[in-house]
């Protein structure tokens, strides 16, 4: 994901998948902690997915799906958390405002690949690898906010 910078000081935050109330304002810094979080756990869902190899079997998929889930589960909760939260820096919410639906669909297509990973399915896991690398292509567009 795109970070954005914001002016000020202070220290950097530690990650959380704790939810949010929707509309819930956190700060510039609780925002950029997220996005980090979320760029973090989709690149351990990417290289947990790179050990399928150029050809995926049943077996291998089944044995990934397992080292898929920790990425996987603190995605989806960092997802929910910045869907549901908001800043009073415009630049800031027009750009959560425009991540938020993204990274839900990078979530989306992270539940097809668990999903087909699970059940050893090299057909389905090949269709939601290229889907999960779509919706991360679609996320690497999005400007950072200056």
């Amino acid at each position: 994901m795109a970070a954005a910078g914001c002016g000020g000081g202070g220290a950097s935050l530690a990650p959380s998948t704790a939810p949010l109330t929707d509309g819930t304002e956190v700060s510039p810094q609780r925002y950029l902690a997220d996005t980090a979080a979320a760029a973090a756990a989709v690149n351990a869902f990417s290289d947990a997915l790179s050990d399928v190899g150029a050809t995926a079997r049943p077996a291998t998929l089944r044995r990934v799906a397992r080292e898929l889930q920790e990425p996987f589960d603190a995605t989806v909760a960092i997802s929910e958390r910045l869907a549901a939260a908001r800043l009073q820096d415009r630049r800031l919410e027009a750009q959560r405002g425009r991540a938020a639906p993204l990274l839900a669909d990078v979530v989306d297509a992270m539940t097809l690949v668990v999903d087909a990973a699970e059940a050893g399915d090299p057909e389905a896991a090949e269709v939601a690898s290229t889907e999960f690398s779509t919706a991360i292509g679609e996320l690497r567009k999005l400007p950072a906010a200056s």
